[in-house]
């Protein structure tokens, strides 16, 4: 049962942990965001995509952000607390430090548990899906966006060409397209159009308003001219490979698989030993969070007359330090 003293340390600890865990996890995602655009523009993707591969970037980034944001909500608690002279007073009313550490162990134990849920089976599909996400992107199955002014490939033998595009590209103005077969070619103009989706994946259809098509078939003595209203051309477009199944890297793995790949004695011993390596930075990932309040709490107190806050920066170095070193211990693994 929680006293009032717990419930008092938990509010002042959850307010600057949940705006440092929000502000970690934004700077993450807009420094990422800037290169994803220039990714998906340079793929002639549709811009929406940007935000479904950042969704999928959100799991990892809270996992970075977990961990310091308990680490400078506790220390920004205790700093406070010891300024306003409230850790004094909690101290001469009989409440030890051991006592103190109860509520912030609870805690550390809720969030250990929600970063293992992240980090063993969240992040590996959501990394996953963000894979998938970028094979569909560099593989055309998105659709590729139609750059104004500019000849573009389409499906096969199929050139086009746009003057304006309106509404994000659901209304081109100003069109010529040219399908090049065995035959010839065909030439086509159009006022207007815009492109639609089909029932096969494989098919988009093209809807011209207002145009003219030229036939230049060789066996003929003369080309053949035909004005319309509305003119429906199928495109194909080109074939494309599957996207690989799930798994053969370790960050695409759950914590059960992980163990198992590591104990499957066909692997290779590098093989093997990468994945011995990733399951158990997953389990001490989690179990820094019990080592935090030890931390936090003596980085937080200060003294009342000087207020320095250099215990926060040593806090956060500490932290650093130790994750490099976390990282480094898997890579000799």
């Amino acid at each position: 049962m929680l006293t009032r003293v717990d419930k008092y340390v938990l509010k002042q600890v959850m307010s600057p942990l949940v705006a440092t865990m929000g502000i970690a996890a934004l700077l993450l995602i807009l420094e990422k965001m800037l290169k994803l655009f220039d990714f998906v523009v340079n793929q002639g993707g549709p811009a929406n995509i940007v935000f479904r591969m950042l969704a999928n970037l959100t799991p990892k980034y809270l996992g970075l952000a977990l961990p310091v944001a308990l680490l400078l909500g506790i220390t920004i608690a205790f700093r406070k607390i010891s300024l306003s002279s409230e850790y004094d007073a909690i101290m001469s009313s009989g409440v030890g430090l051991p006592r103190i550490l109860r509520p912030l162990l609870m805690l550390a134990l809720l969030m250990a548990v929600l970063n293992t849920l992240l980090v063993g089976w969240v992040q590996p599909y959501s990394q996953y899906n963000y894979s998938g996400l970028e094979f569909d992107l560099r593989s055309g199955a998105l659709g590729a966006s139609i750059r104004v002014g500019e000849f573009v490939e389409i499906g096969e033998d199929i050139t086009l060409l746009v003057e304006e595009s309106r509404d994000g590209g659901a209304d081109l103005y100003g069109i010529f397209l040219e399908r090049k077969d065995k035959r010839g070619s065909i030439a086509v103009t159009a006022e207007r159009g815009g492109f639609f989706s089909t029932g096969d994946d494989q098919t988009i259809l093209l809807r011209l308003f207002n145009g003219r098509l030229v036939d230049l078939n060789e066996s003929q003595n003369k080309p053949r001219v035909l004005s319309f209203d509305r003119q429906d051309l199928k495109i194909k477009l080109p074939a494309r490979d599957a996207f690989r199944t799930r798994g053969g890297e370790e960050l695409e793995m759950t914590l059960p698989e992980l163990y198992q790949e590591s104990e499957n004695t066909r692997l290779s011993l590098t093989e093997r030993a990468a994945f011995n390596g990733n399951f158990h930075w997953r389990i001490m990932h989690s179990l820094t969070f019990f080592i935090i309040p030890f931390l936090a709490i003596p980085m937080g107190l200060t003294n009342k007359r000087t207020g320095r806050g250099s215990g926060l920066v040593i806090g956060l170095s500490l932290l650093i330090v130790y994750n490099e070193f976390m990282e480094g211990m898997e890579t000799a693994v």
